[in-house]
């Protein structure tokens, strides 16, 4: 095996290991899947590039025109005081840092794309949150010391920084503005899909996705199985979403034909960042249905890929949730006007026949591991699970 080949496997090894330790199955690509690769006219590109002190910068974000979002990057931030430290003091001895990039809103606000450690780092010492430690080359005039206890030379110094600004303008098209917020994103923790599309969501899309991926019924039908620490569970929730709308409950089709999940997942993003309080609250209603709805039908062992003989076991091992299996389940048990009241006899009785059809039907259990984003992998998996569906409600 080539060093090529180890190192891929080992990168390949860490997003499974990550994946699972959110409380999810990872799910494999196929030989000939490829990211996502967005055409787009360069016309349409608007990138402004500034040159902001670190004092306006500082005043933007106490009158929240640059924000920070506090309980977004709670789990970002460097947490080594040396590492702050030393981007400090990088800025007391004027040495430059890597440039900025920004979202600007339809309401003037500011987003940070990529350097979001560097900026609260920043922030936090202003703010007088930490102590200067470990400097290498101002240790006897600033070791030790707040913002406040610096000499002013240093002050003016840090105040009186420039720093490089791209600012990406609120008429970027959508699919733009998502895949250049990929290509970006370089920081030394890279945000994942969705934490990129919360960093620019619109209050009330945050709260939405965040007030269900924290619910009593999501915890329910999920077995509490899904942390959301980088966003996992709402990246789940916004996949129901986007799966929902997409579905066609009279002719029993879904409309997903590009095997595109993550831009399937941004344009379904943009149109709940369109929504109405009053439409988001309807789908809210649609979201608790489905969940009490799947917790009815299989209890703790929604959403999990079993086999039989796994079942038979008399200590059963908890298994980690599988994607596929929610998003199709889901949204099929989101059927309007169904309500579901579960028992142990159909409760056992849809639990074992489930996992018998994935253990028979290997076209069905590929679907729901191996390459699963293609548009022909997820129309075997609507497919065969509303067949499945459709042939268990007639006994229950």
């Amino acid at each position: 095996m080539s060093f090529f080949d180890l190192n891929n496997k080992a990168e390949l090894d860490l997003e499974k290991m990550e994946t699972e330790s959110y409380g999810i199955e990872h799910e494999e690509l196929l030989n000939n899947e490829e990211n996502s690769e967005i055409p787009f006219d360069a016309e349409k590109i608007r990138i402004e590039q500034r040159m902001l002190s670190l004092k306006y910068m500082k005043e933007l974000i106490d009158i929240n025109l640059l924000n920070l979002y506090p309980d977004f990057q709670r789990n970002k931030v460097w947490k080594e005081n040396k590492r702050k430290s030393l981007l400090i003091e990088s800025l007391m001895l004027r040495i430059p840092i890597p440039a900025f990039y920004f979202y600007e809103d339809e309401n003037s606000v500011l987003h940070v794309i990529d350097g979001l450690q560097r900026l609260t780092t920043i922030n936090e010492f202003l703010n007088g949150e930490f102590k200067l430690r470990g400097l290498q080359y101002l240790q006897e005039s600033c070791n030790g010391k707040t913002f406040r206890e610096l000499d002013a030379k240093y002050v003016s110094r840090i105040y009186m920084t420039q720093l490089a600004v791209n600012v990406i303008d609120a008429r970027t098209p959508s699919q733009v503005k998502y895949d250049l917020f990929r290509r970006i994103n370089t920081g030394g923790v890279s945000l994942n899909a969705q934490e990129i599309r919360n960093s620019i969501a619109k209050p009330k899309t945050r709260k939405f996705l965040k007030r269900l991926a924290h619910s009593d019924v999501f915890k329910n039908a999920t077995g509490g199985g899904v942390n959301d620490i980088r966003m996992a569970a709402q990246e789940l929730v916004l996949r129901f979403m986007a799966f929902y709308m997409a579905y066609d409950y009279k002719r029993k089709e879904l409309h997903y034909s590009k095997s595109d999940l993550e831009l399937f997942l941004d344009n379904a993003f943009e149109y709940l960042n369109q929504m109405n309080e009053g439409e988001l609250n309807q789908l809210e209603q649609t979201f608790m249905r489905a969940m009490n709805n799947v917790h009815a039908l299989f209890g703790d062992f929604a959403f999990r890929k079993y086999r039989t003989r796994e079942l038979e076991e008399e200590l059963i091992r908890k298994k980690l949730i599988n994607k596929s299996l929610f998003t199709s389940w889901s949204v099929l048990l989101a059927e309007p006007g169904l309500v579901m009241y579960g028992n142990n006899s159909t409760r056992k009785k849809a639990i074992f026949q489930l996992a018998k059809l994935i253990e028979e039907d290997e076209d069905y259990s590929n679907a729901l591991t191996i390459g699963t984003n293609a548009a022909s992998r997820v129309e075997i998996n609507f497919k065969q699970t509303r067949n499945f569906w459709e042939e268990l409600r007639v006994d229950i």
